[in-house]
């Protein structure tokens, strides 16, 4: 589950990608209200419902669109507005956890859960504007792999309602603006968008040359094995989501206090318990990492 410090919904991290391929991408289903062709240099818009065509002339006829060009052109003027994913309020760990898995998907992947109404959907879907495209099988509305269709994996958060009075007015006002008028309130957030989409981009080329020292990968595993974490994939999640915090920081060497902010969120789920009882907080992983670091 990845995990969102002082929230109430979860994520969490996982061993294993979901996709092979450099990031995950959400899916919308086309709609036919748009189309465009370049015939003999001539290039006609038409929407459907409307009396209107627009025609330009150019110099040479070299472009004719695919079908699926077609339909995502569609796609994209038919589907409902995303909610800019700089202009969430609060959640913080949740996104985090996302961003760590979109500059390296090989983390697994998050699995989020947590009550009504507190951003779930909202965070996952915003994420669209910030993903680049990626090769999927063709007909599957899942966008699976073509090249790895037997990997998936988790990393896992719980997410909880937001108690702060002054941030509730806060994430009520700015559902308030978007709602009134989509396109202005994410138009105010472009500048925003860009330099996380930036971000990320470097943080994804950085990655490669992002090192974790002997001795902190030893301690990641101190602290696995004294928790009863069964199998690697604790220790193996852990190492990638540090070095892709790092990456995100724009650092090359990955810090302890780094380990510190996502140990909780790869390790937390994957503690031996009783069935019945909820997954714990990440307090119990919180201590053994500062018992073994101290």
């Amino acid at each position: 589950m990845a995990s969102i410090l002082g929230t109430s919904s979860s994520a969490i991290l996982a061993s294993r990608s979901l996709l092979s391929s450099p990031i995950p991408s959400l899916s919308f289903n086309p709609g036919p209200s748009y189309l465009k062709r370049l015939y003999g240099g001539v290039g006609v818009h038409g929407r459907k419902g409307r009396s209107q065509f627009h025609v330009s002339v150019s110099n040479v006829a070299t472009e004719i669109n695919t079908v699926e060009q077609d339909q995502k052109l569609a796609a994209k003027e038919s589907q409902r507005p995303v909610y800019p994913f700089a202009a969430i309020v609060g959640q913080d760990e949740m996104k985090l956890c996302l961003l760590l898995n979109v500059i390296d998907p090989k983390i697994g992947g998050v699995m989020i859960m947590g009550d009504r109404g507190t951003g779930k959907s909202t965070t996952v879907r915003s994420l669209v504007d910030l993903l680049p495209e990626i090769k999927v099988v063709a007909g599957d509305p899942y966008n699976s792999d073509p090249e790895d269709p037997e990997s998936m994996g988790v990393e896992v958060r719980e997410m909880g309602t937001v108690r702060d009075a002054e941030l509730r007015v806060k994430i009520v006002e700015e559902r308030a603006r978007f709602d009134r008028n989509p396109k202005e309130f994410r138009d105010s957030y472009i500048e925003e968008q860009e330099k996380l989409q930036n971000q990320i981009a470097s943080a994804r080329s950085y990655l490669s040359s992002v090192q974790i020292d002997h001795n902190l990968k030893v301690k990641i595993s101190k602290i696995c094995a004294e928790l009863n974490v069964d199998g690697l994939r604790g220790d193996i999640v852990t190492n990638r989501a540090a070095m892709a915090l790092a990456a995100l920081k724009g650092r090359d060497k990955v810090t302890a206090e780094d380990i510190a902010t996502v140990i909780p969120n790869c390790l937390r789920h994957r503690l031996r318990k009783d069935p019945l009882e909820s997954i714990d907080s990440g307090l119990l992983v919180i201590e053994k990492f500062y018992e073994v670091f101290s």
